[in-house]
Protein backbone atom coordinates (compact mmCIF):
# COMPACT_ATOMS: atom_id res chain seq x y z
CA UNK A 1 0.00 0.00 0.00
CA UNK A 2 2.79 2.45 0.94
CA UNK A 3 4.46 1.78 -2.36
CA UNK A 4 1.30 2.41 -3.83
CA UNK A 5 0.55 5.70 -2.54
CA UNK A 6 4.32 6.77 -3.44
CA UNK A 7 3.57 5.75 -7.04
CA UNK A 8 0.83 8.04 -6.64
CA UNK A 9 2.18 10.99 -5.47
CA UNK A 10 5.07 10.49 -7.54
CA UNK A 11 2.39 9.74 -11.00
CA UNK A 12 0.93 13.23 -9.63
CA UNK A 13 4.53 15.21 -8.94
CA UNK A 14 5.08 13.77 -12.90
CA UNK A 15 1.92 15.70 -14.33
CA UNK A 16 2.21 18.59 -12.32
CA UNK A 17 5.78 19.12 -13.85
CA UNK A 18 4.60 18.29 -16.93
CA UNK A 19 1.99 21.07 -16.91
CA UNK A 20 4.06 23.34 -15.38
CA UNK A 21 6.53 23.49 -18.12
CA UNK A 22 3.41 24.99 -20.10
CA UNK A 23 3.36 27.96 -20.88
CA UNK A 24 -0.48 28.35 -19.82
CA UNK A 25 -0.65 27.33 -16.10
CA UNK A 26 2.19 27.11 -13.75
CA UNK A 27 0.48 24.47 -11.85
CA UNK A 28 3.49 24.30 -9.25
CA UNK A 29 2.76 28.14 -8.79
CA UNK A 30 -0.71 27.67 -7.20
CA UNK A 31 0.36 25.87 -4.38
CA UNK A 32 3.32 27.76 -3.43
CA UNK A 33 6.20 29.79 -4.99
CA UNK A 34 10.14 28.59 -5.82
CA UNK A 35 11.02 32.28 -6.61
CA UNK A 36 10.65 34.82 -3.92
CA UNK A 37 8.16 35.04 -0.86
CA UNK A 38 5.93 37.62 0.22
CA UNK A 39 7.76 38.79 2.51
CA UNK A 40 11.41 39.64 -0.02
CA UNK A 41 8.47 41.42 -2.49
CA UNK A 42 7.60 44.08 0.21
CA UNK A 43 10.95 44.62 0.91
CA UNK A 44 11.82 45.48 -2.59
CA UNK A 45 8.39 47.70 -2.89
CA UNK A 46 9.53 49.60 -0.09
CA UNK A 47 12.98 50.31 -1.11
CA UNK A 48 11.01 51.63 -4.54
CA UNK A 49 9.18 53.75 -2.18
CA UNK A 50 12.17 54.93 -0.66
CA UNK A 51 13.61 55.99 -3.55
CA UNK A 52 10.16 57.34 -5.48
CA UNK A 53 8.16 58.66 -2.39
CA UNK A 54 4.37 58.22 -2.46
CA UNK A 55 1.99 60.71 -4.63
CA UNK A 56 0.10 63.17 -3.48
CA UNK A 57 -2.58 64.44 -6.12
CA UNK A 58 -4.05 67.56 -5.32
CA UNK A 59 -6.50 69.97 -7.19
CA UNK A 60 -9.05 67.43 -7.34
CA UNK A 61 -13.18 68.48 -7.26
CA UNK A 62 -14.58 67.06 -4.14
CA UNK A 63 -15.99 64.30 -5.63
CA UNK A 64 -14.41 62.49 -8.61
CA UNK A 65 -14.65 59.25 -10.75
CA UNK A 66 -12.14 56.89 -10.41
CA UNK A 67 -12.13 53.78 -12.97
CA UNK A 68 -10.81 50.69 -12.04
CA UNK A 69 -10.42 47.27 -13.64
CA UNK A 70 -8.94 43.71 -12.50
CA UNK A 71 -8.11 40.28 -13.76
CA UNK A 72 -7.33 41.32 -17.09
CA UNK A 73 -5.22 38.07 -18.18
CA UNK A 74 -4.06 39.47 -21.26
CA UNK A 75 -3.85 36.60 -24.06
CA UNK A 76 -4.89 36.70 -27.26
CA UNK A 77 -7.28 39.36 -28.24
CA UNK A 78 -7.38 42.77 -26.27
CA UNK A 79 -10.92 43.62 -27.14
CA UNK A 80 -12.14 44.48 -23.84
CA UNK A 81 -8.58 46.08 -22.28
CA UNK A 82 -9.12 48.57 -25.70
CA UNK A 83 -12.60 49.04 -24.25
CA UNK A 84 -11.82 49.89 -20.95
CA UNK A 85 -8.68 52.54 -22.04
CA UNK A 86 -10.94 53.99 -24.80
CA UNK A 87 -13.92 54.57 -22.61
CA UNK A 88 -11.25 56.30 -19.95
CA UNK A 89 -9.81 58.20 -22.07
CA UNK A 90 -12.70 59.72 -23.69
CA UNK A 91 -14.27 60.32 -19.52
CA UNK A 92 -12.95 64.03 -19.36
CA UNK A 93 -14.57 64.04 -16.05
CA UNK A 94 -12.38 60.96 -15.09
CA UNK A 95 -9.66 61.47 -12.53
CA UNK A 96 -6.39 61.64 -14.04
CA UNK A 97 -5.91 58.43 -12.16
CA UNK A 98 -7.20 54.84 -12.45
CA UNK A 99 -6.91 51.37 -10.47
CA UNK A 100 -5.90 47.91 -12.20
CA UNK A 101 -5.95 45.56 -9.44
CA UNK A 102 -3.74 42.57 -10.87
CA UNK A 103 -3.81 39.59 -13.17
CA UNK A 104 -2.35 41.41 -15.93
CA UNK A 105 -1.82 38.53 -17.94
CA UNK A 106 -2.51 35.03 -17.86
CA UNK A 107 0.62 32.67 -19.48
CA UNK A 108 3.80 33.78 -19.70
CA UNK A 109 5.63 36.67 -21.54
CA UNK A 110 2.26 39.01 -21.49
CA UNK A 111 3.28 42.02 -20.07
CA UNK A 112 4.65 43.35 -23.48
CA UNK A 113 1.54 42.78 -24.80
CA UNK A 114 -0.25 44.45 -21.76
CA UNK A 115 1.59 47.51 -21.70
CA UNK A 116 1.46 48.11 -25.72
CA UNK A 117 -2.31 48.44 -25.15
CA UNK A 118 -2.53 50.61 -21.96
CA UNK A 119 0.24 53.05 -23.36
CA UNK A 120 -2.14 55.57 -24.65
CA UNK A 121 -2.73 55.93 -21.16
CA UNK A 122 0.51 57.26 -19.81
CA UNK A 123 0.30 58.99 -23.13
CA UNK A 124 -2.62 61.18 -22.07
CA UNK A 125 -0.75 62.13 -18.99
CA UNK A 126 -3.07 59.85 -16.81
CA UNK A 127 -1.85 57.19 -14.33
CA UNK A 128 -2.61 53.55 -13.74
CA UNK A 129 -1.98 52.58 -10.21
CA UNK A 130 -0.92 48.72 -9.98
CA UNK A 131 -0.70 45.56 -7.45
CA UNK A 132 -0.10 42.18 -8.50
CA UNK A 133 -1.99 39.43 -8.65
CA UNK A 134 -1.44 35.87 -8.18
CA UNK A 135 -0.78 35.25 -12.05
CA UNK A 136 1.15 37.95 -12.48
CA UNK A 137 3.18 36.30 -10.56
CA UNK A 138 3.24 32.56 -11.94
CA UNK A 139 6.80 31.19 -13.81
CA UNK A 140 8.43 33.76 -11.53
CA UNK A 141 7.58 37.09 -13.23
CA UNK A 142 7.77 38.82 -10.26
CA UNK A 143 10.99 40.50 -11.48
CA UNK A 144 9.46 41.58 -14.88
CA UNK A 145 6.26 42.86 -13.35
CA UNK A 146 8.61 45.10 -10.91
CA UNK A 147 10.67 46.41 -13.28
CA UNK A 148 7.70 47.65 -15.63
CA UNK A 149 5.30 48.45 -13.00
CA UNK A 150 7.36 49.25 -9.80
CA UNK A 151 6.14 48.63 -5.88
CA UNK A 152 3.17 46.41 -5.13
CA UNK A 153 2.56 48.01 -1.99
CA UNK A 154 2.15 51.80 -1.69
CA UNK A 155 -0.12 54.37 -0.80
CA UNK A 156 -0.99 57.91 -2.59
CA UNK A 157 -3.15 60.99 -1.40
CA UNK A 158 -5.80 62.97 -2.90
CA UNK A 159 -6.22 66.60 -2.02
CA UNK A 160 -9.25 68.21 -3.29
CA UNK A 161 -10.46 71.71 -4.18
CA UNK A 162 -12.84 71.99 -0.59
CA UNK A 163 -9.91 70.78 1.57
CA UNK A 164 -10.64 66.88 1.68
CA UNK A 165 -8.26 64.28 2.07
CA UNK A 166 -8.66 60.68 0.59
CA UNK A 167 -6.12 57.63 1.16
CA UNK A 168 -5.13 55.16 -1.03
CA UNK A 169 -3.24 51.35 0.36
CA UNK A 170 -2.40 49.16 -2.17
CA UNK A 171 -2.04 46.17 -0.79
CA UNK A 172 0.20 42.98 -2.49
CA UNK A 173 -1.62 39.86 -1.67
CA UNK A 174 -0.60 37.92 -4.98
CA UNK A 175 -0.09 34.70 -2.70
CA UNK A 176 -2.77 34.98 -0.47
CA UNK A 177 -1.26 36.77 1.88
CA UNK A 178 0.22 39.56 2.93
CA UNK A 179 3.47 38.37 5.03
CA UNK A 180 4.00 39.84 8.30
CA UNK A 181 5.77 42.30 7.15
CA UNK A 182 3.09 44.04 5.25
CA UNK A 183 0.73 43.37 7.72
CA UNK A 184 2.51 45.05 10.29
CA UNK A 185 3.79 48.00 7.67
CA UNK A 186 -0.32 48.45 7.04
CA UNK A 187 -1.42 48.57 10.75
CA UNK A 188 1.26 51.05 11.61
CA UNK A 189 -0.01 52.73 8.26
CA UNK A 190 -3.30 53.22 9.21
CA UNK A 191 -2.19 53.89 13.08
CA UNK A 192 -0.39 57.18 11.71
CA UNK A 193 -3.17 58.00 9.31
CA UNK A 194 -5.54 57.63 11.41
CA UNK A 195 -6.17 61.12 13.18
CA UNK A 196 -4.93 62.84 10.20
CA UNK A 197 -8.31 64.13 8.68
CA UNK A 198 -8.96 61.79 6.02
CA UNK A 199 -12.52 61.31 4.56
CA UNK A 200 -12.37 58.15 2.91
CA UNK A 201 -9.62 55.66 3.50
CA UNK A 202 -9.93 53.37 -0.07
CA UNK A 203 -7.67 50.07 0.43
CA UNK A 204 -7.40 48.30 -3.05
CA UNK A 205 -5.80 44.79 -3.51
CA UNK A 206 -6.08 41.67 -5.74
CA UNK A 207 -7.19 38.56 -3.58
CA UNK A 208 -11.18 38.97 -2.32
CA UNK A 209 -11.41 38.52 1.43
CA UNK A 210 -14.98 36.72 1.63
CA UNK A 211 -15.40 33.60 -0.59
CA UNK A 212 -19.03 33.19 -1.62
CA UNK A 213 -18.46 30.44 -3.94
CA UNK A 214 -16.20 27.71 -4.56
CA UNK A 215 -13.96 29.81 -7.37
CA UNK A 216 -10.41 29.67 -6.83
CA UNK A 217 -10.94 27.70 -3.79
CA UNK A 218 -7.24 26.32 -3.37
CA UNK A 219 -5.82 29.80 -5.17
CA UNK A 220 -4.04 32.49 -3.44
CA UNK A 221 -6.94 32.70 -1.10
CA UNK A 222 -6.82 34.47 2.64
CA UNK A 223 -6.81 32.08 5.41
CA UNK A 224 -9.83 32.08 7.56
CA UNK A 225 -8.20 33.33 10.53
CA UNK A 226 -6.07 36.34 8.48
CA UNK A 227 -9.40 37.14 6.72
CA UNK A 228 -10.64 38.15 10.51
CA UNK A 229 -7.73 39.66 11.49
CA UNK A 230 -7.36 42.20 8.24
CA UNK A 231 -11.50 42.72 8.80
CA UNK A 232 -10.60 44.05 12.11
CA UNK A 233 -7.61 46.09 11.29
CA UNK A 234 -9.73 47.65 8.55
CA UNK A 235 -12.71 48.42 11.10
CA UNK A 236 -10.54 49.63 13.94
CA UNK A 237 -8.67 52.40 11.90
CA UNK A 238 -12.16 53.51 9.52
CA UNK A 239 -11.44 51.88 6.36
CA UNK A 240 -14.30 52.72 3.91
CA UNK A 241 -14.10 50.68 1.43
CA UNK A 242 -11.45 47.63 0.24
CA UNK A 243 -11.52 46.94 -3.75
CA UNK A 244 -10.64 43.45 -4.59
CA UNK A 245 -11.05 41.41 -7.77
CA UNK A 246 -9.37 37.61 -8.23
CA UNK A 247 -12.87 35.51 -8.52
CA UNK A 248 -14.13 37.21 -11.27
CA UNK A 249 -17.24 37.40 -10.00
CA UNK A 250 -18.89 40.87 -8.98
CA UNK A 251 -19.88 41.42 -5.07
CA UNK A 252 -20.63 43.79 -2.69
CA UNK A 253 -20.96 43.19 1.05
CA UNK A 254 -20.71 45.06 4.38
CA UNK A 255 -18.38 43.91 7.01
CA UNK A 256 -18.33 45.49 10.80
CA UNK A 257 -18.42 49.05 9.66
CA UNK A 258 -15.98 48.57 5.92
CA UNK A 259 -17.59 48.31 2.61
CA UNK A 260 -15.90 45.19 0.40
CA UNK A 261 -16.54 45.89 -3.35
CA UNK A 262 -15.25 42.75 -5.94
CA UNK A 263 -14.39 43.34 -9.50
CA UNK A 264 -15.63 41.51 -12.31
CA UNK A 265 -13.35 40.17 -14.82
CA UNK A 266 -12.40 42.14 -17.99
CA UNK A 267 -10.50 38.87 -19.68
CA UNK A 268 -12.32 38.07 -23.32
CA UNK A 269 -13.30 34.94 -21.87
CA UNK A 270 -15.54 36.42 -19.26
CA UNK A 271 -19.25 35.82 -19.49
CA UNK A 272 -19.61 38.63 -17.31
CA UNK A 273 -16.72 41.34 -18.76
CA UNK A 274 -16.91 44.73 -16.86
CA UNK A 275 -14.91 47.50 -14.98
CA UNK A 276 -16.09 50.20 -12.43
CA UNK A 277 -16.54 53.75 -11.94
CA UNK A 278 -16.01 54.32 -8.21
CA UNK A 279 -17.73 57.77 -7.16
CA UNK A 280 -15.62 59.05 -4.46
CA UNK A 281 -16.82 61.73 -2.05
CA UNK A 282 -18.60 62.82 1.07
CA UNK A 283 -20.31 59.45 0.57
CA UNK A 284 -18.94 56.07 -1.99
CA UNK A 285 -20.62 54.59 -4.78
CA UNK A 286 -20.34 52.60 -7.51
CA UNK A 287 -21.38 51.28 -11.19
CA UNK A 288 -20.58 48.10 -12.97
CA UNK A 289 -20.05 48.76 -16.31
CA UNK A 290 -20.57 46.08 -18.69
CA UNK A 291 -18.43 44.75 -22.02
CA UNK A 292 -20.68 43.87 -24.89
Amino acid sequence: MRFLAALGMTAVFGVAVALTSCTKRDLMGVFMSFDETPNDRFAESMEYNSYHGYDVITGMPNTYRVYAMSDVHVEGSTHNLDRYVADYLADTTAAPFSLCLGDLIYGKNGFVKFCEHVKPVTDAERKIYYTVGNHDLYFGQWNDFYTRFGASTYWFEVQTVGGYKDLFIALDSGSGTLGLDQRDWLEDLLKSKHNQGYRNIIVFTHTHFFRTNNVNGTTSSFSMEETYDLADLFDRYDVRLVVQGHSHHRDYRMFKSVGYLRLGALKESSDDPCYVKLKIGNTLDYQFIQIY
